[in-house]
């Protein structure tokens, strides 16, 4: 019996050791490893990692892609910076490396760690330093069952579009800005954050709420794991609210659940949207944010919101919207009656990606409406020319049309033929159908069964 006592608690103890080391491995190598754009898209990129926390040193080597094996032979070695991952927490270490004095158009490959531990070898391309045509992905909120069910998503859309320049982000990336939240996007998303950069705006559950109190924090995790242009209103909006011009395009992303918190801050990101929209040179604007300006889903009407934002997207021709938050899909815009002197109005989209799904509202202002289905969009700009295509997580067309601008800079929208002949999505899911009257249930079922 003594015997026996003894092999059990000596196989404990070596399972007690396995289980530390398995931790370690976990660790001692880069992961979560983040592509972002910085600066401008040209000349700069930016990556972001995590390791365990006694490693303090952050460095990135980096090379024009060559054929031959070996790049560290060529690469230029870059200092980075690190901080703890989370703060009071010594459960992990952020890593974050700039590098800088790029090469347009040119194919690059990295890779990132302390010296000795380094992570796989990556590749990207820079963008051009002149208009050219490109593609991005766009995507709604992918929030809830990131790793079952977002991944399927991210999966799908880089294998359809693997030359897309980079992939944005309505916002509500994680249900909650935790640390397990997060571990599941990197596990959702895996290598592809390492070699399509990243391009995020908040949604609402990337702020946290503050136990017994009405005031709430913003995530402690998104200016560790996102490096975007410090072109915002303030340090406070950094990787939050600002803009990036690409190839003949200004980004610009609107931290809409900040603009909705404070009327302070309302009066800070709306002034800053508009010297940002004033001072475009771009031929093509497109803004994306959390927040609908016109409302997908029922129960939700922002009417506050869309009365300090709209005025400042149609005086300033914004081409195109792109929107979170409602759990549904929408695209059209409304556009206002005969007689109005506004140059362009937006094409505003709300999408969604993950599976958290609500119902349409009865306004159904939109040409093209779903529900209850995970979608992905592909958006091109070439020239005067911008091409909309969105998908479900099958990789079947859904919806499509085209921006014409003229040499004038006025737009023309233009449907895509084979949508006429696709049916629209749409059903209520049974958690939504108490929020509808007898009427709204009439309104919606005679959309469904609209030719």
């Amino acid at each position: 019996m003594k015997k026996i006592l003894t092999l059990i608690l000596f196989c404990t103890s070596l399972g007690s050791i396995y289980s530390q080391q398995t931790q370690t491995v976990l660790y001692s190598e880069p992961d979560r490893i983040m592509l972002t754009i910085p600066g401008d898209p040209a000349t700069t990129a930016a990556v972001t990692w995590r390791t365990n926390f006694d490693d303090t040193v952050s460095l990135g080597q980096i090379s024009p892609a060559l054929a031959a094996p070996y790049p560290e032979k060529e690469a230029r070695k870059v200092n980075g910076t690190h901080s703890p991952w989370e703060k009071e927490s010594k459960a992990g270490m952020g890593h974050r490396v700039i590098f800088t004095g790029l090469k347009p158009e040119t194919m690059y490959t990295y890779r990132v760690g302390n010296g000795e531990q380094w992570s796989e070898w990556f590749q990207f391309k820079t963008a051009s330093d002149m208009a050219k045509p490109f593609s991005f992905i766009y995507v709604g909120d992918v929030q809830n069952d990131i790793l079952s069910q977002g991944s399927r998503m991210l999966r799908q859309a880089y294998s359809h579009f693997p030359g897309a320049r980079f992939i944005l982000y309505a916002g509500d990336i994680v249900d909650r800005s935790t640390d397990d939240r997060w571990a599941q996007l990197f596990r959702a998303g895996g290598w592809i954050f390492g070699t399509i950069p990243s391009v995020p705006t908040p949604g609402n559950h990337e702020y946290n709420a503050i136990p017994n109190s009405s005031a709430r924090n913003f995530s402690s995790h998104w200016q560790q794991i996102f490096t975007m242009p410090e072109n915002s209103p303030s340090p406070e909006f950094n990787s939050r609210a600002y803009y990036l011009d690409y190839q003949g395009v200004r980004f610009i992303s609107f931290d809409s659940p900040a603009a909705g918190y404070t009327s302070k801050d309302s009066a800070t990101l709306v002034a800053w949207l508009g010297r940002t929209l004033e001072s475009n040179t771009n031929k093509w604007t497109i803004v994306f944010t959390h927040y609908p300006v016109y409302n997908c889903s029922q129960g939700r009407d922002n009417e506050k919101y869309r009365n300090a934002v709209k005025p400042l997207l149609e005086k300033y021709g914004v081409d195109l919207m792109l929107q979170g938050h409602d759990h549904t899909y929408c695209r059209g815009q409304n556009l206002p009656k005969a007689g109005s002197n506004i140059k362009n109005c937006p094409v505003y989209v709300v999408s969604m990606s993950g599976p958290k799904m609500y119902g349409l509202n009865t306004t159904l202002w939109a040409d093209r409406v779903a529900s209850e289905i995970q979608l992905y969009q592909n958006i091109s700009i070439n020239g005067n020319l911008l091409t909309y295509k969105s998908f479900t997580v099958n990789g079947e067309l859904y919806d499509a049309f085209m921006i014409k601008k003229n040499k004038k800079g006025v737009n023309k929208v233009v449907e895509a033929a084979e949508i006429k002949e696709l049916p629209e999505l749409i059903s209520i899911p049974e958690s939504q159908k108490s929020k509808y009257k007898p009427e709204e249930l009439k309104i919606i079922e005679n959309r469904m069964n609209r030719k």
